[in-house]
């Protein structure tokens, strides 16, 4: 079920501050700067695949723009990309221009500065987060600003998948919509219902619909239909994310190939960490020092592999405790003394991790390969 959020639920003159608020609140702080004054009827439908957060997003003609202060003020390291289902836009980013039109997918990384400018547009967004794509970031980021269909076989499969979901999407905005306009409807109906007579009926429906209008009742702009996180729609996010790495794989390039010692001193090291994981103080300073090398040069062995010594540990350790959670016969042991054996014991913190990694909460992983659903 996805979110729902429509700036016609709000007076003409606030429209425009209010998708100031909805978009920086979605994809980070943005300047937005409507083209025309006055009204600015938009909307953005929000649902998730697992780590990935897709929008379907329907605005006027306006210019958006991401400076290094604001990058600087957003904790959220992801990339993003555009489908550009009607109408178009104009983005730069690395002094690179991307002219997207409809049928276009563009690329960019919500960590370095952006500029785009749009026509009365319909465009379908993702979101994932650079550490589900295990490729270097630096290196990524540096094709900010690129179309993906672009001579990239892997890039046409993302745009047929990316076309395939925004269809769907496009489906669920509209039913959202109407349930949300139902429930309004049901809680006028019940104001009405209780006044008590026609000149109270009366009265309490027009105080409903002005509060409505004052953003101060409840409104399609604020109504959460659900997280839109299916129970199995983290498998389409890692099929983004598979397609997406496969494209920025091919524009990379094969990683070089590391030297006979490099890998055997990389399988070693990987050997070694397996032994560890137990452990909360397991770092790349420690595991540097275990093996008599720098910090940076323990990054350089993992470089081939293309991922980070930080990020293979974490990944190991949400993967042992998946296989645990996902074991009948563990049951009876709670999530959190599963996650602390493997070296995760702040719960928080392992919780979200869990979901950036599988797109769904420890408790729900286990409820849907276990039936258990709650955490004894």
């Amino acid at each position: 079920m996805p979110t729902l959020a429509d700036t016609s639920d709000h007076p003409a003159r606030d429209q425009a501050d209010y998708w100031r608020h909805l978009i920086s609140s979605a994809f980070g702080p943005f300047h937005v700067q409507p083209s025309l004054p006055g009204a600015f009827a938009a909307r953005l439908t929000g649902r998730t695949f697992g780590p990935v957060e897709a929008g379907d997003v329907r605005a006027p003609a306006h210019a958006v723009r991401r400076s290094a202060r604001q990058i600087a003020r957003d904790t959220r390291e992801c990339y993003k990309l555009g489908l550009m289902l009607r109408g178009s836009c104009v983005l730069r980013q690395n002094g690179r221009y991307a002219r997207v039109g409809a049928g276009d997918v563009v690329f960019y990384d919500l960590t370095r500065p952006v500029e785009i400018s749009f026509d009365a547009h319909h465009i379908f967004t993702v979101v994932i987060p650079h550490r589900a794509v295990p490729l270097p970031q630096d290196r990524l980021a540096a094709f900010g600003g690129t179309l993906l269909a672009e001579g990239s076989r892997n890039g046409r499969l993302v745009s047929s998948l990316l076309c395939a979901l925004a269809e769907d999407s496009a489906i669920e905005a509209e039913l959202a919509a109407d349930r949300a306009a139902e429930r309004m409807a049901d809680r006028l109906t019940a104001d009405v219902m209780a006044g008590g007579g026609v000149e109270m009926t009366v009265d309490r429906a027009i105080g409903a619909m002005a509060d409505q209008l004052n953003g101060t009742a409840l409104a399609t702009a604020d109504v959460d239909l659900g997280t839109g996180d299916e129970p199995y729609a983290h498998h389409l996010g890692g099929a983004i994310v598979e397609l997406v790495t496969g494209t920025a794989s091919e524009w990379l390039g094969a990683p070089t190939a590391p030297s006979p010692e490099g890998a055997e001193m990389l399988r070693a090291i990987k050997e070694w960490i397996e032994t560890r994981l137990h452990d909360p103080a397991l770092s790349p300073a420690a595991i540097a020092e275990a093996h008599h090398i720098s910090v940076r040069q323990l990054y350089r062995v993992f470089q081939p592999a293309g991922t980070t010594v930080a990020r293979y540990v974490r990944t190991r350790r949400l993967e042992h405790c998946r296989r645990e959670l996902g074991d009948p016969f563990l049951g009876t042991q709670r999530i959190g003394a599963i996650a602390n054996r493997w070296g995760l014991p702040d719960a928080a913190a392992f919780s979200r991790a869990f979901r950036a990694a599988y797109g769904v909460t420890p408790t729900a992983y286990r409820a849907a390969t276990t039936g258990i659903r709650r955490d004894l």
